[in-house]
């Protein structure tokens, strides 16, 4: 066994009161919901359940809800990492697994346990990310899907409400009322954070409020927090560590490819003059390709924590797509805008416009020649880049959504390295980046920051 390999921890079964609560509107959109029966026949015959469900939405208190009710007799074994100890998860077990983080040779683990069928396997990952060799298809007999908090504006309300019953309950007191205007801030918040941060933000008014209603004045978003600008980013470790190292060298690798073949035929260069004007040439663009390499991940290394700020997306989208106007004129791409006239965002200014630039300039070597790029603003923080793509490339740009199984030189999927440093530079805003794939060939590209208040600034 590795060393770095973690043991399973065991789990108690969550009570069926809470278990119910927890697999029903409104804690659970309807859709998955209906779900729930089919998930809970499953367990009889250990046909496996991919519970997609961002890990901030309580996807592992979904997991511990659906063993209870399930009625499945073993423990729930909880793995965690890259590389957790298959291997020793005891027969008759429920094991629940965050099945898009996993290591190559755990996937490989995993896909054991699926042929043996001795373990219940209750596998996690994010919505839309996509899962390790054959483990997609392995994982889909029965899905619990539920999207992200930012795309569940209509059921906001209702759950805000139950969350604020449960809290009221655990402290004895009656549950406040949300007035009108709490849940249209409510409403306006990105929610990067999803469950746990909306039920963190409600417990701090429940006990703010003290009273029978909880109105806008009591409620403190992530965004706003006096601490929000001057945070440190958390250092990037395990599989995005990888993927980023992984990326870098790739990039560095392909001209100095140039250079190293042309050096093999040095001795042929001194007596041709043909062949040393097309050494010059391509030694010249590799080298400056490498310059503008590592002078990118310099400025990324730079940016330091955000100070976050009422900001306005289109001027800075303007002067991004001036600096890229040469890449997008070598290519014939073509770009139609169209920016809300509020379009702003919670952001560090130089931070978005480092990220956005990252972001085009990897969709411009993504995307065929003499292409027309659709870029929308909208006025609640949300940009949204539409193009077409063959499939290769739309397969690669959906896995900007999270990091998947392989971090090898030779790994065809791997993104340009500007896309993880834009992405990196979007969660340090608090901000989320999604690849949307579209009817056709046609993707989009969508990121969500927090709306920035009508008036003021934040730091």
């Amino acid at each position: 066994m590795r060393s770095d390999a973690r043991r399973p921890t065991g789990l108690p079964p969550l009570a069926a009161e809470a278990a119910s609560a927890v697999l029903a509107p409104p804690r659970l959109p309807t859709e998955a919901a209906a779900s729930v029966p089919l998930a809970r026949r499953a367990a009889p015959g250990a046909v496996p359940v991919l519970v997609r469900a961002p890990a901030a939405g309580g996807r592992l208190l979904l997991v511990r809800a659906l063993h209870g009710l399930a009625g499945h007799p073993g423990p729930l074994a909880v793995a965690t990492g890259r590389r957790p100890a298959l291997d020793g998860v005891p027969a008759g077990s429920a094991l629940y697994v965050d099945v898009a983080a996993l290591a190559p040779e755990s996937a490989l683990a995993l896909e054991a346990l699926l042929d043996e069928a001795r373990v219940w396997v209750l596998a996690g990952a994010e919505p839309g990310v996509v899962l390790p060799g054959t483990l997609g298809a392995r994982l889909s007999a029965v899905v619990l899907a539920v999207p992200p908090l930012a795309a569940r504006a209509a059921e906001l309300p209702a759950l805000a409400a139950a969350l604020v019953e449960g809290l009221a309950n655990r402290l004895g007191i009656a549950p406040p009322r949300l007035a009108a205007d709490a849940l249209a801030r409510l409403a306006a918040h990105a929610w990067p954070g999803d469950v746990a941060e909306l039920e963190a933000v409600l417990a701090r008014a429940l006990l703010v409020a003290d009273g029978d209603v909880i109105e806008a004045a009591h409620l403190v978003l992530a965004t706003e927090s006096p601490a929000a600008g001057s945070a440190a980013p958390e250092a990037p470790r395990g599989a995005e560590l990888e993927y980023l190292l992984a990326e870098l060298a790739h990039e560095l690798r392909n001209p100095l490819v140039t250079i190293k073949t042309f050096a093999s035929h040095l001795p042929a260069l001194l007596e041709d003059a043909e062949l040393r004007g097309r050494f010059a040439t391509l030694t010249t663009e590799a080298i400056e390709r490498m310059d503008g390499l590592l002078e990118n991940v310099l400025a990324f290394a730079r940016l330091g924590a955000p100070h976050r700020e009422a900001v306005e997306v289109g001027p800075i989208m303007e002067r991004v797509l001036a600096e890229l106007e040469p890449e997008l004129a070598g290519r014939a791409l073509r770009v139609r805008q169209a920016v809300a006239p509020t379009g702003r965002c919670a952001a560090d200014p130089e931070h978005l416009a480092y990220a956005l630039r990252n972001l085009f300039a990897g969709v411009v070597r993504e995307v065929p020649a003499r292409e027309q790029l659709a870029l929308d603003a909208t006025a609640n923080g949300v940009v949204t880049l539409r193009f077409a793509a063959g499939a290769a490339a739309a397969d690669r740009l959906r896995r900007l959504a999270a990091p998947g199984e392989a971090a090898s030189l030779g790994d065809p999927t791997l993104l340009p390295l500007a896309f993880r440093l834009a992405r990196a530079i979007l969660e340090r805003n608090g901000g989320t980046l999604a690849v949307v794939p579209e009817p056709g060939e046609a993707t989009s590209v969508v990121i969500r920051l927090a709306a920035a208040p009508a008036e003021g600034a934040m730091t």
